[in-house]
């Protein structure tokens, strides 16, 4: 069959960033309504209005055709009950090696495709659109779409069931209002010369590209695009980047442009080479512990590991949007998290009229696995009552207590004499696990590095029969991230009268937690960047015409900005930036974003790729 003439891709009438063409005989051309003050200000509106606006708009019962990603992205927004309300019925992969052994024609339902625009997922929907077993088939793909491949998707449409083929921007994994990732967790050999990469590293940098061009038409944003000076890699995006925004601007054209005299919105790019300390710390607030001491992936965490787990808590969402006691509670540090859900159990149990004696996290559970009523009652309750005293149960046998205390004075003060002595100590005794041995010996050598006694720390590392491959990360990530890669000094200022004042103002900001004293570098980065204040030497402008061209625009406050960190950032910086948009006058304008989310173990699998022949599968 011949592509018909309506093949191409057409601009939708709408001003908002989305486009539609067809296969078919019809257009429907207007794009998702997504509002604009919402998306402006959150990527996880913004994501869940282009899906809504998609299951929406089609009638009666459906079928949901998603790949590997797009199943990962939508169940950040929405839970599996939120798509039953939509009329979905049933929910199938492309990717599954069952999408295609289930002949059974079902044309009483209508497939509505969400997808990534990828090679293998155009060869899957064309083997489906040769013989389809649905009546109607709506066709939405999250990113840019080729026009040879609507061409395709055309001819391989011969029994005319394709209605719409649109473009909908929702590329990236929402994880929060101002924090969102790209899933992608191996990209330390993008740090290598161009010439070195794979097409591993090819599709990584492929898809980062991607992910950015999506957030910011999902958010609105027409940026001004800063790098890090020191780092060709977040040159190379910011060029490529800029490139694929000037292809693709009739998706740009119609955005709301900044007035006159105010300053652009900001693109900035990070590198995380310029801050390896965050990665390695332990974490003290609710979502960042989650990750660091149980990994969440997709909010998702597995639990089937933890001693005595009931068969329903073995898996569970952690999720702000869908969780009203985690949304209240994800910032909190860990000892007002107890005193919170002491709360929350005591709350429920007034209203079951039960007056069981409740003191210690060892109370709350036994209290859950007695009452079976009261499990029932709120499965919420006694989900964050397990992952609570799991958490303490984790802090208690690791010893994390105490390793984290030396490692924050290793990441705020200046005391060589003292660390070296400390961690020794550490080392020697058997408080903590060697996980924490590692961890403290990496801070050390990333604090003092180029020292004698860090062949010292590698030998008794030795000695307490950790491996030699995970000794040889200390190496390892200096050369990642040593000295002579970074452009800032990480750890400026750290003499006892600074650590000190530092100390003074967090207590009267009422963290006078020994365990958060530690602040990220990202944090003053984006502090100086929505100031105004951001060194345009350390990270310029991509483009001249936006340096700011007098001593009074120069410190202009930056309106909106996105923050992506190459190499992935952290939930200790996702709390930074919360921190930071709640302080805002103007209520939420930085929103994060990184090609992953890591936590120590996820960092330092990374770095390790470094000395790996092949890139991973």
């Amino acid at each position: 069959a011949e592509p018909p003439p309506s093949a191409e891709r057409h601009r939708a009438p709408s001003p908002e960033p989305g486009r539609a063409g067809a296969s078919g005989s019809s257009f429907l051309s207007s794009p998702p309504p997504v509002d604009a003050a919402m998306a402006m200000l959150s990527v996880q509106a913004g994501v869940k209005e282009y899906i809504q606006a998609m299951v929406d708009r089609i009638t009666g019962m459906k079928v949901l055709i998603l790949d590997s990603e797009t199943i990962g992205i939508i169940s950040m927004v929405f839970s599996q009950s939120d798509i039953l309300r939509h009329e979905v019925f049933l929910t199938e992969c492309i990717d599954a090696d069952s999408f295609f052994a289930q002949e059974e024609k079902m044309r009483h339902m209508n497939a509505v495709c969400l997808l990534r625009p990828t090679n293998k997922n155009f060869l899957q929907l064309s083997k489906e659109l040769k013989a389809p077993k649905y009546n109607e088939y709506h066709i939405f793909f999250t990113n840019v779409v080729p026009h040879m491949r609507l061409e395709q998707l055309a001819c391989c449409d011969e029994h005319e069931v394709v209605q719409q083929v649109q473009e909908f921007f929702a590329d990236v994994f929402a994880v929060s209002h101002d924090l969102f990732s790209l899933n992608l967790p191996s990209t330390a050999r993008l740090t290598e010369d161009r010439s070195r990469w794979t097409s591993y590293e090819e599709s990584v940098f492929d898809r980062t590209l991607e992910g950015l061009l999506s957030v910011c038409l999902t958010l609105r944003m027409l940026p001004a695009i800063r790098y890090t000076a020191a780092s060709s890699l977040t040159r190379q995006v910011a060029e490529k980047l800029q490139l694929r925004i000037q292809e693709e601007q009739s998706l740009f054209e119609q955005m709301d442009r900044e007035k006159k005299g105010e300053a652009p919105p900001v693109l900035l790019l990070l590198d995380r080479r310029n801050d390896p300390v965050t990665p390695l710390l332990n974490q003290w607030t609710y979502q960042a512990m989650l990750h660091e001491l149980l990994s969440m992936d997709n909010n998702r965490i597995d639990m089937s590991k933890v001693p005595n787990i009931r068969p329903e808590l073995e898996m569970i969402v952690m999720s702000a949007a869908q969780d009203p006691f985690f949304e209240e509670n994800i910032l909190s540090n860990f000892g007002d998290l107890g005193v919170n859900i002491k709360k929350y159990v005591e709350d429920y149990q007034k209203q079951t009229k039960n007056t069981a004696k409740i003191e210690s996290i060892e109370e709350m559970q036994q209290f859950v696995d007695q009452y079976p009523e009261f499990r029932k009652l709120s499965g919420n309750v006694s989900k964050h009552v397990a992952v609570v005293h799991e958490l303490s149960r984790l802090v208690e046998t690791n010893g994390l207590l105490e390793a984290s205390q030396l490692e924050q004075e290793i990441a705020c003060s200046d005391n060589r004499q003292e660390h070296y002595k400390s961690v020794c100590d550490m080392l020697r005794g058997d408080k903590i696990t060697n996980m924490e041995r590692l961890r403290l010996v990496l801070l050390y050598a990333l604090k003092y590095e180029g020292d004698n006694s860090i062949a010292q720390l590698k030998k008794q590392l030795l000695n307490c029969s950790i491996g030699e491959d995970q000794v040889a990360l200390v190496d390892q990530l200096l050369r990642y991230a040593g000295q002579h890669v970074r452009s800032v000094d990480l750890f400026q200022n750290k003499s006892w009268s600074n650590y000190a004042k530092a100390a003074i103002t967090r207590q009267i900001q009422g963290v006078e937690n020994v365990y958060t004293q530690h602040r990220s570098h990202l944090a003053t980065v984006a502090d100086n960047l929505v100031k105004g204040r951001l060194k345009e030497s350390t990270y310029p402008f991509l483009e001249a015409g936006f340096r700011s061209s007098s001593s009074s625009s120069r410190e202009q406050r930056v309106p909106r900005a996105i923050i992506f960190v190459v190499g992935g950032t952290t939930y200790e910086e996702a709390r930074d930036i919360a921190e930071l948009n709640r302080a805002a006058d103007g209520g939420r304008s930085v929103v994060l974003g990184g090609t992953t989310i890591h936590n120590s173990r996820s960092f330092l699998t990374d770095v390790a790729q470094l000395h790996m022949r092949t890139g991973p599968e």
